[in-house]
């Protein structure tokens, strides 16, 4: 499901709620295509509001995002991954990945990055 190199990653890194980590992958996501369209962003507002109902922190959650190296963002990504599906239900992921599609297609076009990420996480969620 996942992938094994994963460990050494993941010892060093604090595991986040669901909620936190679908933040996490929504915001790579938008990156995919090295643009970050407006569309894009209301599709994350949309999440907020519905994940952080009395607000939230989020800083320290794109502060992560922003400091990892090239060679560490697909590993953070199946991080942030396995960190969702590990406190989510089948119910949960699916209607997370109905937010993920309408962010890849916001901008109408989907690049070769973002279906690599969306499929990803179709595959490692067993959808």
């Amino acid at each position: 499901m996942f992938a094994s190199n994963l460990k050494t990653f993941i010892t060093d890194m604090a595991k986040n709620n669901k909620d936190v980590s679908g933040y996490q992958l929504l915001s790579m996501l938008s990156q995919g295509d090295g643009d970050f369209a407006p569309q894009e962003g209301n599709v994350i507002v949309n999440y907020i509001r519905k994940n952080f109902p009395i607000g939230g922190n989020l800083e320290n959650a794109l502060e992560e995002i922003s400091s990892l190296k090239n060679e560490d963002y697909m590993l953070f990504f199946e991080k942030k991954a396995i960190d969702f599906y590990e406190e989510s239900t089948e119910n949960e992921r699916v209607d997370f990945l109905k937010f993920a599609m309408k962010l890849i297609n916001a901008d109408e076009k989907v690049v070769k990055e973002e279906n690599t990420m969306i499929s990803k996480l179709f595959d490692w969620w067993g959808l």
